[in-house]
């Protein structure tokens, strides 16, 4: 098997991705996107103990660990015990750790932890084809010493930079600074206004019906701007949600995690290019069913 720490040419079809997430939906979309990006080469565990099974069982290329703060599965625990495992090859496996709450802290804590890059949720498929690409046409090197064992922790990869710093027996090619998907992503005014909704959600109350209006109003708007971009699935979502909010909220009977799972899934929505027609729908749908089975109850 070849070494995870050399420089070789992305090729979707052949490359082994290990998906460890706790959560099923999260899980089986993260799964959709290395589908459509031509990954078809997938193993999905839900919790450590079934990734170590697969890391023995089976080549794995790279690991995407999606974590949040308030999962029970510690993401930063795990990678840091991929990095302790006595298989050479394995221990040195490129990790991505995938997180919708990628802070500065976040970022040194999973630096430090082991991880190699990192990917915010919701995923955009650029973003992720880019990231798989740092980790295998240009790895960080391995550092093995008594302080610490993981991947270089200089954020840069020395290969990606060509600015003035950059020792001129080195540069080979004057290029462009690499564009982060995720920082574009996040400019799109669909996600401007998800975001701006999910800030209004926190506070949803029975006893305060202004956050609903403030609510309702910002689906307005984005119900616009799927309208405009003529995307019905997005629309479909933002339609599901509202029927939600608009029967739960007067009842006092609103749920944090519907609404956070509903929020997450228009932000995927929002991050998916419209040509991923089957991911998309089945976003939708999904959603759609989950709040007319939790209004039903």
């Amino acid at each position: 098997m070849h070494d995870p720490r050399k420089p070789r040419l992305l090729k979707h079809r052949s490359l082994n991705v290990l998906v460890v997430d706790t959560n099923n939906f999260s899980r089986g979309l993260i799964a959709e996107i290395l589908r459509s990006l031509n990954v078809t080469n997938i193993s999905s565990a839900r919790d450590a103990e079934l990734a170590h099974a697969f890391l023995i069982d089976r080549p794995i290329d790279v690991i995407l660990v999606s974590w949040e703060e308030t999962d029970a599965f510690d993401g930063l625990g795990f990678i840091r015990a991929i990095r302790r495992l006595p298989d050479d090859r394995n221990r040195r496996l490129p990790v991505i750790l995938v997180t919708s709450g990628l802070t500065r802290q976040t970022v040194i804590a999973g630096r430090d932890a082991g991880a190699d890059e990192f990917l915010a949720k919701p995923i955009s498929p650029a973003a992720l084809q880019q990231r798989l690409q740092m980790v295998v046409e240009t790895p960080r090197p391995f550092v093995d010493c008594s302080v610490f064992l993981g991947p270089c922790r200089r954020r840069k990869n020395p290969a990606d930079y060509y600015g003035a710093k950059r020792r001129a027996g080195e540069r080979t090619a004057e290029r462009p600074a690499m564009i982060d998907q995720d920082e574009v992503a996040r400019d799109m005014p669909i996600r401007r206004a998800l975001s701006r909704l999910r800030e209004i959600c926190a506070a949803l109350r029975a006893s305060r019906p202004e956050t609903l209006n403030a609510a309702l109003e910002e689906l307005k708007t984005a119900k616009v701007i799927a309208i405009d971009q003529k995307d019905h699935a997005l629309h479909a979502g933002l339609a599901s949600f509202e029927s939600y909010i608009v029967v739960a909220t007067p009842l006092g009977q609103v749920d944090q995690s519907v609404v956070d799972t509903a929020l997450t899934a228009l932000e995927q929505l929002s991050a998916l290019p419209q040509t991923f027609a089957e991911a998309r729908d089945s976003v939708a749908i999904a959603l759609g069913k989950a709040i007319q089975k939790k209004l039903a109850a």
